[in-house]
């Protein structure tokens, strides 16, 4: 088979396995997303600070803030910066992602940058629309706005990749290496 055909089949797939990972996060309910967080906090508390971390009751403690059980309990503002920072790598990794799908199809045409932009912003509005359904959770226009940054930062360092495989590629051939560069 082909590289290119077999880039263009890989790259699909994790494209597609991308949008699910997202859905199946803004499919969880408030409570769920929360306890997502917190776990995530639990383990770098463990890992930074293990003897205060054991000391402190962290788990099955009733989260007044939210009026529920939940199984870590940690600050809200603590829980948002997590979440925020969540969106924001999740659509950087997408960003890279969309930009190999659109290099696969596209090669070097510039649009593939503006289509993997476009593309995650898109997904990223999808999102937020689908999350207005989701109980205790929320829809927020500013998520976009932190999900397309994110996206833009994945298509960036793809860029950023890209150029420098070229240059070290052209040095290569230059230098009586590589004759074709293809990718």
């Amino acid at each position: 088979m082909h590289k290119g055909k077999i880039l263009k089949i890989i790259s699909t797939i994790f494209v597609l396995v991308w949008m699910i990972t997202v859905f199946i996060f803004s499919s969880q309910d408030g409570t769920q997303t929360l306890n997502t967080s917190g776990a995530f906090i639990h383990v770098i508390d463990s890992t930074l600070n293990p003897v205060e971390s054991n000391n402190t009751n962290k788990t099955d403690t009733v989260n007044t803030q939210y009026g529920n059980n939940d199984k870590y309990n940690y600050s809200k503002e603590l829980q948002t910066f997590v979440r925020k920072n969540a969106h924001y790598f999740l659509y950087t990794v997408g960003g890279i992602i969309l930009s190999v799908f659109f290099y696969a199809f596209l090669k070097n045409n510039k649009k593939i940058y503006i289509f993997a932009i476009l593309t995650g912003m898109l997904y990223a509005m999808s999102d937020e629309f689908h999350q207005r359904f989701v109980s205790g959770r929320t829809s927020r226009i500013t998520d976009v706005g932190i999900d397309t940054l994110g996206v833009i930062t994945g298509t960036i360092l793809f860029m950023i990749f890209i150029n420098i495989l070229i240059k070290s590629r052209k040095k290569k051939s230059e230098n009586g290496g590589i004759k074709n560069v293809t990718f």
